[in-house]
């Protein structure tokens, strides 16, 4: 391992002490490893992390919790099944920025229902480029025109 130093306020040094006396972490490098290794996780795709036992201290520190259909988690904002309805209906309209104005107004970036309205606006969206994208028999037919 390489050592090095880094600097931090007196208060997160004291905050961070205190989880290791209560016996989340072993050792304030323990703590430092696991929260290098976490935050490198969440932000890139491909890392690994290195930690010894970090699943183990992950489960621990940072309990998943379990989401249920119905749960408090889906009243927060509006109704998806409505805004399911809205953005198909802005799409089939040929309103995509419309659609895309009202999902970024409506959730959270990053929100579970954001990301599966922006899908289902992506796929209206390719399906009216498709549609719209002349076919080879009509190509050949225009070329062959005189």
């Amino acid at each position: 391992m390489v050592k090095s130093t880094v600097r931090f306020p007196e208060s997160v040094v004291g905050e961070i002490e205190s989880l290791v006396e209560d016996g989340r972490f072993e050792s304030k490098s323990e703590f430092y490893r696991f929260s290098t290794d976490y935050v490198l996780n969440q932000v890139l795709d491909d890392y690994e992390p290195e930690t010894i036992d970090y699943r183990e201290i992950k489960a621990e520190v940072i309990p998943e919790r379990a989401q249920t259909l119905g749960s408090e988690a889906d009243r927060e904002g509006p109704p998806f099944l409505e805004s399911v309805s809205f953005v198909r209906k802005l799409a089939l309209r040929g309103k995509f920025n419309d659609a895309e104005d009202f999902i970024d107004h409506q959730y959270a970036a990053g929100d579970r229902h954001a990301i599966l309205l922006e899908e289902i606006l992506r796929l209206y969206r390719s399906d009216r480029r498709r549609r719209a994208a002349p076919t080879e028999r009509e190509r050949a037919e225009f070329e062959d025109r005189p």
